[in-house]
């Protein structure tokens, strides 16, 4: 006989078999064993009802979480993410063809337009930035609220398996040593222990049905322990996905295309179209202007990579976030169905 301490990380019905064994040596499931008074009739339907209640409100409370993540409440936010980025265009930034064409690609297009565009786009994916911070801090939120009730669903499991394995000792104590005194009694002609029989008889029903139904309770708490995980790991999905493509990426992209833009404005300011012919008419020698304009359209080639790289980053965690949020659509939709089948 020993108190084993109970330290569940993870149930499932292998971890479930396997603690039951354990119980059966426990020192508090033996005392609540020996405490069951098998003549008080009140008190065996009683048994295990405070945890088995308990669960029953909790299958609730996680059904809650699943109907109402907000998590799964932001369609509009990247429609509007989707409309901002298409608005970015890598031709405002980007060499077309050739090394001094870039300063003829957008010459019909105001300096000034491009400009005021981009900070707009700016201002307004800085507020889409935001908003994807909040929604990693809401899907953290849920993961420790989720975390805690995993905890809690463990402890009404261990409960309830005590309940189950002690009322299962009182019934083998029942059967096995009562039942067969009281039996030989009885074959003796004693007619007093004719009638204890019965009413031991009687016991054994109650007790296994207690069992039974503390059974029910117990596969609940079971079945409810993967639920709880699999939304767990399918936040922290959404989470890893929101932060690598959003939250991080967003804040540089912006940096980036702001300074872009300013590096572009201050480069065609000091490049003036008189100068730049003059050079074409000298195109046989190499100036060192031309090395420095090369130098800066090579360092301004990398910005625009940097640029381009960031925006398919983004546009493309749109995708994958959106395909990995409608998979777990379809898993919260099961385990709806499956928790509601789990209420009395």
């Amino acid at each position: 006989m020993s108190n084993i301490p109970m330290t569940l990380e993870q149930l499932t019905l292998e971890t479930a078999d396997a603690v039951k064994q354990q119980l059966q040596e426990n020192v508090e499931v033996q005392r609540i064993a020996r405490q069951i008074d098998i003549k008080n009739q009140l008190e065996l339907m009683a048994l295990g009802k405070e945890p088995a209640t308990k669960l029953a409100k909790f299958v609730d409370q996680i059904l809650d979480i699943v109907t109402q993540s907000a998590s799964y409440e932001s369609s509009e936010l990247f429609k509007q993410l989707e409309a901002l980025m298409v608005t970015f265009d890598k031709k405002d930034f980007a060499e077309q063809k050739g090394f001094f064409k870039k300063l003829f690609a957008r010459k019909s297009k105001s300096e000034d337009d491009v400009f005021a565009k981009y900070n707009v786009l700016g201002r307004d994916i800085e507020k889409i930035h935001y908003q994807f911070v909040l929604m990693e801090e809401e899907l953290a939120k849920d993961n420790r609220l989720l975390a805690r009730l995993y905890k809690e669903d463990l402890m009404f499991y261990l409960d309830l398996e005590k309940y189950i394995v002690a009322t299962d000792m009182k019934l083998h104590e029942v059967q096995t040593t009562l039942i067969p005194m009281y039996e030989k009694q009885g074959e003796a002609g004693n007619q007093m222990a004719k009638m204890e029989l019965n009413r031991l008889q009687t016991i054994a029903e109650m007790l296994q049905q207690k069992i039974d139904e503390l059974e029910k309770s117990r596969m609940v708490a079971i079945i409810t322990a993967p639920q709880i995980e699999m939304l767990r790991h399918g936040n922290s999905e959404l989470m890893e996905q929101i932060n690598g493509a959003f939250v991080k990426t967003i804040p540089v992209f912006k940096m980036g295309l702001m300074n872009a833009v300013n590096e572009r404005r201050q480069q065609l300011q000091n490049q003036s179209a008189s100068a730049f012919e003059k050079r074409m008419k000298q195109f046989g020698g190499v100036s060192n202007d031309t090395v420095q304009l090369s130098t800066a359209l090579a360092q301004q080639s990398g910005t625009t990579q940097t640029l381009e790289e960031m925006w398919d980053t983004i546009v493309s965690g749109i995708t994958n976030y959106q395909h990995l949020r409608d998979e777990q659509t379809v898993k919260r939709q099961q385990a709806e169905q499956q928790l509601l089948t789990l209420r009395p």
